[in-house]
């Protein structure tokens, strides 16, 4: 039991012929709320003829679903089970579910429900779950459920049929009728309006911090190529969102979801040739959003103040180090007095925070880096004003190497080491008086 009134929740009543789809997130109710990707499949395959799609996610942690959210029903008795996987860490999740559910979790010896799994990381490698799904999505939803559901649709007496009539050129991997080749990465070639949900699933009123809202996808994809970031590498393509789309998208959410509150979602949104006029637009129609991709070198600001007419409080960027050398191994540096300008320029039009994103364990790090990392930070508090952890907090990630990334055959440091190197930025940045809370 969810336990609190929810929004947008579909229960589709059909016939016994209806394919019963169970779209599943391995992690937490909240995550899966918050995330588009699995909205936007839940939507979809809802608008399907002779689809019904209901819900299967984490509601407490550790404790894998068995039944679906909207009509209970056991997820072994589901036709197909569509994982949405935006996390290595949850591909355990993914197995803990099948084997809580009572579902034999290996796909050569399990002939229903069919398994589906797609997302970034599957997109970047899907063979770490290829023993357990049936279908490993290597591309995007548009041009890839579509035809996956057809397929489904028309061979639903055979799954060995339906496996062999799902072609690796299309995004395909089915391990058990695989022969060998290359499977080919299906992009979409733009963001149609039809696959974007207005109405989306959300608490009415939650026991956990939960703003109503309506997510919108501006653009996908980015144009800046970090050499560490995996989505940029694998969504290469960008494409561009129709400001028009944005703004139908918005208002016709406003109604749906009972908030004038928009979550902009995107890589880069300032990368986006119309941003400005999106802003611009939502404010004029009297809407509240949150950037939460912004470059400290896209920002000005004009661009500051429209953030903060549109209610925008807490300036967010990502250095990821302070160190110029480090800089050019991740192909992203903010240069100190660009940020403290950038982050000078954000107090005075009334922003009230400044959050930082570093990371620790970048490929060639030593201790003289870290320091200089410590200095930045504490720089840039001075310089700007921001000072003491209610203004100035700092999130700080180790460096994981990823597939399809410059730097995907570095080595990871190793927990106990980003454990201590995360420890040495939190003592000198963190000292009572100084500066920020990690």
């Amino acid at each position: 039991m969810i336990g609190f009134e929810e929004m947008n929740a579909v229960l589709k009543r059909c016939g016994r012929e209806c394919l019963r789809v169970a779209v599943t997130y391995p992690s937490l109710y909240y995550a899966a709320i918050d995330s588009l990707s699995f909205q936007m499949l839940y939507h979809y395959l809802n608008g399907l003829d002779g689809v019904a799609a209901e819900r299967a996610v984490f509601l407490r942690q550790g404790e894998a679903p068995t039944h679906t959210l909207e009509s209970k029903t056991p997820l072994r008795n589901m036709d197909v089970l569509i994982f949405s996987v935006h996390y290595e860490l949850d591909y355990v999740n993914v197995v803990k579910i099948l084997l809580k559910a009572g579902i034999e979790p290996v796909a050569s010896k399990r002939e229903r429900p069919l398994v589906v799994v797609g997302g970034p990381p599957i997109i970047a490698n899907p063979l770490p779950l290829s023993r357990f799904a049936d279908v490993l999505v290597v591309g995007e939803i548009e041009p890839t459920v579509p035809f996956l559901i057809n397929k489904i649709l028309e061979e639903r007496g055979s799954k060995k049929s339906l496996l062999e009539s799902l072609p690796p050129s299309l995004g395909f991997f089915a391990p058990q009728v695989f022969s060998g080749g290359e499977v080919s990465f299906k992009a979409a070639e733009s963001l149609p309006r039809e696959f974007h949900p207005v109405a989306q699933v959300q608490p009415a009123r939650a026991p956990f911090k939960w703003r109503r809202r309506t997510a919108v996808e501006t653009s996908r994809g980015c144009p800046h190529g970090c050499r560490f970031c995996m989505e940029g590498w694998i969504f290469r393509g960008v494409r561009e969102r129709p400001v028009e789309d944005v703004i139908e998208i918005a208002e016709k959410g406003a109604v749906a979801n009972r908030s004038r509150l928009v979550k902009l979602v995107s890589l880069s949104f300032f990368s986006h040739h119309r941003a400005d006029e999106i802003l611009e637009r939502l404010v004029e129609r009297g809407f509240r959003f949150a950037v939460p991709s912004l470059r400290a070198d896209m920002l000005n600001r004009d661009r500051l103040e429209l953030l903060r007419r549109g209610g925008q409080k807490t300036l967010v960027i990502a250095p990821e180090t302070g160190s110029s050398r480090l800089a050019a191994v991740t192909g992203k540096f903010i240069k100190l007095d660009l940020a403290a300008e950038i982050a000078a320029e954000a107090r005075k039009v009334g922003f009230t925070g400044l959050k930082l994103y570093l990371m620790v364990g970048i490929p060639g790090e030593e201790n003289e880096d870290l320091n200089a990392t410590a200095e930045y930070v504490l720089k840039l508090s001075r310089q700007s004003g921001y000072e003491g952890s209610r203004q100035l907090k700092i999130s700080v990630s180790p460096f994981v190497p990823k597939p399809h990334t410059p730097l995907e055959r570095v080595c990871f440091v190793g927990v106990d080491e980003a454990r201590r190197r995360i420890k040495r930025l939190e003592k000198e940045t963190g000292r009572p008086g100084r500066g920020a809370r990690l």
